[in-house]
């Protein structure tokens, strides 16, 4: 499904998240490419994700979550829809 054609309230979460993901990644002084190589994701889905232009799947979730050293629920925090 397109991003165009999702309800509003996901592409919401898919924003918030990638927001979420590109503030712990800064906090960490880490480029998308380094994000990426730790945690083996492509760095230009790093992009997209933090964009809110990708259906992140939990296995991804997962592996930034543990490239970051944080806890998965961190990349959720302030996701209220």
């Amino acid at each position: 499904m397109p991003p165009d054609d999702l309800p509003p309230w996901i592409q919401q979460h898919r924003w918030a998240v990638g927001q979420r993901l590109r503030t712990l990644r800064l906090d960490k002084g880490l480029t998308q490419m380094q994000l990426g190589a730790r945690a083996g994701i492509d760095n230009k889905t790093i992009s997209r994700i933090e964009n809110g232009r990708y259906p992140t799947s939990i296995d991804q979730i997962a592996r930034l979550a543990r490239a970051l050293d944080v806890p998965s629920f961190r990349l959720f925090h302030d996701c209220d829809p």
